[in-house]
């Protein structure tokens, strides 16, 4: 089962955007870009196996957009420390 806050920006007009925004929001409440990547994968595998390809490759836009994988402007914000890492 897919993240209900994935489908819901699955199903809008501008599926990228929305996703980017869910991705930038969980950033910004301190969820580590590895925790974000996992909720992400996991749908990307879900939608795979349901062969809904366009919705996968907007997940997939997203998760290079938090790996770094596009242009400079579409990169995610750098992420808040965690209480785990290395000051």
């Amino acid at each position: 089962m897919i993240d209900e806050r994935i489908e819901k920006a699955l199903s809008s007009n501008a599926p990228v955007q929305e996703l980017r925004n869910l991705a930038s929001h969980l950033l910004a409440q301190g969820q580590t870009r590895e925790e974000i990547l996992d909720l992400f994968e996991h749908a990307r595998h879900t939608l795979r196996q349901a062969d809904r390809e366009a919705e996968e490759d907007a997940v997939m836009d997203v998760m290079d957009f938090l790996v770094g994988w596009c242009s400079p402007h579409m990169r995610l914000p750098p992420e808040q420390p965690t209480s785990g890492g290395r000051s």
